[in-house]
């Protein structure tokens, strides 16, 4: 068996976190926890049992590279966070259009004179599209790097070191870290145990806010709409960036009408983008989505004022306010 294999298999288990300076309870218990199926229950006892941390590949995460000797100053206009702050541990952040509606979430980081943007994959042809007017002007070049390297997520038991990773590991929070495994990394499959594994991942997410726009959520919604102010990935002392205008009229002067709120789902599964209804009316939009078959954690961006309870007519899922 492979290195690779062998560091593949790892079992998980999550603790709290800190994500952008701000404290977070990042699960330790997931939706699975709750199945009475007999073959999830073992699935989340093996890993939760286990003192090694826990190996989850991210096949929708990919990565977009920005090269050249201008990189720091052109990402400055273009990033909501402050790119001069960029280093090796990531960031997370976003990109604007001129509207202030956020087109991209993800995490940034500098290795040299390369930034590298993890972001759901579905967003690289986007992005790409939508930076290349501008890039004309700069020395940066932009590439999609999301077929050279294999995205893993790594969940970290509590004091547990990562050794023998076949790969570089960068920090995302206290709990959290990402592998990028170079070529087609060999990945033994089973769907059970990757299910399980990928819903502890998602649901770390939603426990820290965090929002991971995708193609179907992508110019929506104001920074502030989906908490990006909350947890570190706005900066508002950096100066202009492309959108800046409208985001610091609606945190100084501006009173924003929609915010992020964590939802409990259950029923079927609801996607990004999935309309959020309060009998049949219209009040907010899926943005995020953790769980098993039938129940689970969602983030929404809501309504002020909305208490539910919630529906979503497009996935026959009902919602609730989470505790």
């Amino acid at each position: 068996m492979s290195e690779t294999l062998q560091w593949l298999r790892c079992p998980m288990r999550l603790r709290e976190a800190k994500h952008g300076g701000h404290q977070v309870k990042v699960c330790s218990m997931t939706p699975l926890d709750r199945s009475h199926e007999a073959g999830k229950n073992r699935v989340m006892e093996a890993d939760v049992l286990s003192r090694e941390p826990v190996l989850v590949p991210l096949d929708d995460i990919g990565l977009l590279r920005f090269q050249g000797p201008d990189v720091i100053g052109f990402l400055q206009g273009y990033l909501t966070s402050d790119a001069t702050e960029l280093g090796d541990d990531p960031k997370f952040t976003a990109i604007c259009n001129i509207r202030g509606r956020t087109v991209c979430t993800g995490y940034a980081w500098l290795d040299g004179q390369t930034v590298t943007l993890a972001l759901h994959r579905s967003l690289c042809p986007v992005v790409q599209e939508f930076l290349w007017p501008y890039l004309a002007f700069s020395r940066t070049r932009l590439s999609d790097a999301s077929e050279e390297s294999l995205v893993i997520g790594v969940l970290e038991n509590a004091g547990q070191a990562i050794a023998g990773v076949p790969a570089p590991v960068r920090r995302l929070d206290d709990a959290r870290q990402l592998a990028l495994l170079q070529g087609n990394a060999p990945v033994e499959a089973d769907a059970e145990r990757d299910a399980a594994r990928r819903a502890s991942w998602d649901l770390a997410a939603i426990e820290g806010r965090e929002v991971w726009l995708t193609a179907d959520t992508s110019g929506e919604f104001l920074p502030q709409m989906i908490g990006l102010d909350e947890i570190g990935a706005v900066s508002f002392s950096k100066g202009c960036y492309l959108g800046q205008e409208v985001v610091a009229r609606a945190q100084h002067l501006g009173e924003v009408k929609r915010r992020l709120a964590a939802l409990d789902w259950s029923g079927v599964p609801p996607s990004p983008g999935t309309r959020v209804e309060v009998s049949g009316r219209r009040v907010g939009t899926v943005v995020g989505v953790a769980g098993s078959a039938e129940e689970g954690a969602a983030l929404a961006v809501l309504r002020a004022g909305q208490s539910g309870p919630f529906t979503a007519p497009q996935s026959s899922a009902a919602f609730v306010l989470r505790d």
